[in-house]
Formats: C-alpha cells, sequence, structure tokens
C-alpha cells in the first residue's frame, strides 16, 4: 500500500525536522516484502542474523513490512515504536533531500563495514563528549543520525532528558532549502 504521510506523522516528525523536511514529497509503502529482502541479502554480507522487520529509504520513498501503528491514539498511549521507526527512516529522507543520493552509499558502506555498530554513537554519554569536542550532527554516519533522532523523539515523547540530543536536533531544525 502507498500513501502519504498522514497529518499526525507530519506533526511527530516536525518536532524532529522542524521545516527542514519537504514532507509532502514523502511516500510511505507499507505490507511490502521487499526491505525484508534487502535485509537478508544484508545479512549475508554482514555475516549477522538478518533483522526480523526491516525498512529501507529511497530517496523520499519509505519502504516497511508492516503497516505502520501511528495513529493518535498509539502516540498518545506512547506506543512509539513505529513511529520512532519512521523518524529513522524519515532521517534518511532528509539526508537525501539534502546530501542527494550520497547518503544512501554512506548507510550501505557502514551497515558492511560495522555491522550492527554502523548505528551506535555512544548515547547520551557520546553525544556529550562529541558536542564538546566540537562534532556536529553531518559528522555522524547517516545510519548514526538516524538512530540520534530516533532516541530524540522517544526521550521527547516520554518526558525524559534530551540535553545532549539538543544540540545535534537544533542542526537538523536548521537547514532548510
Amino acid at each position: 500500500m502507498r500513501r502519504r504521510l498522514t497529518s499526525n506523522e507530519v506533526a511527530e516528525a516536525k518536532l524532529v525536522f522542524a521545516d527542514s523536511l519537504t514532507y509532502k514529497e514523502i511516500w510511505i509503502y507499507e505490507n511490502t516484502s521487499f526491505p525484508n529482502w534487502i535485509g537478508r541479502i544484508g545479512s549475508l554480507i554482514s555475516k549477522e542474523d538478518p533483522p526480523t522487520k526491516n525498512a529501507i529509504s529511497l530517496g523520499k520513498r519509505l519502504f516497511f513490512p508492516v503497516i505502520l501503528e501511528t495513529a493518535p491514539v498509539d502516540i498518545a498511549n506512547l506506543h512509539l515504536t513505529d513511529m520512532g521507526w519512521l523518524i529513522h527512516e524519515l532521517t534518511h529522507a532528509w539526508q537525501y533531500q539534502h546530501t542527494g543520493i550520497r547518503y544512501l552509499f554512506d548507510a550501505i558502506r557502514a551497515q558492511i563495514s560495522l555491522g550492527s555498530g554502523a548505528y551506535d554513537y555512544g548515547s547520551k554519554k557520546g553525544l556529550e563528549d562529541a558536542h564538546h569536542e566540537g562534532k556536529h550532527f553531518i559528522d555522524y554516519n547517516p545510519e548514526q543520525q538516524a538512530d540520534i533522532a530516533r532516541a530524540y523523539y522517544f526521550r521527547l515523547k516520554k518526558g525524559e532528558d534530551i540535553s545532549a540530543w539538543e544540540p545535534f536536533i537544533e542542526e537538523i531544525k536548521s537547514i532548510v532549502d
């Protein structure tokens, strides 16, 4: 099933991206097996177990193997897993919007060379240290960037401390075409 972002999804995404992402250009493809096949191929290369559910973003087209549960009632009840997943994939669309197709090759390279470590940005301590050292959002690989955005979203919605994430999220929000 192909669809556009819902108004609720846009409102939630704006918590991370503000107006730095052209939401009306995003297409969501749900309940498609394509991303799981890509995950299985990737697992052969990385020698790691394949993910049970894998999504992939090709430019502004986001492919998910399930129907996302991102309705207002899900968010209100803090059922945030699918919205967080969408935030991760929207980060790849944001990368595409601002850097072109290069993001995809950088993400694949990180996944092949680092495996599941491609997503590790060091959590709160890592971000605090990186900010102190003058590191910027763009200094992280595409998968780390996407997980920084997802973790920020989760923490924001749960009312947890977001201070370590804020400088990097502000960089996302400030880039407008």
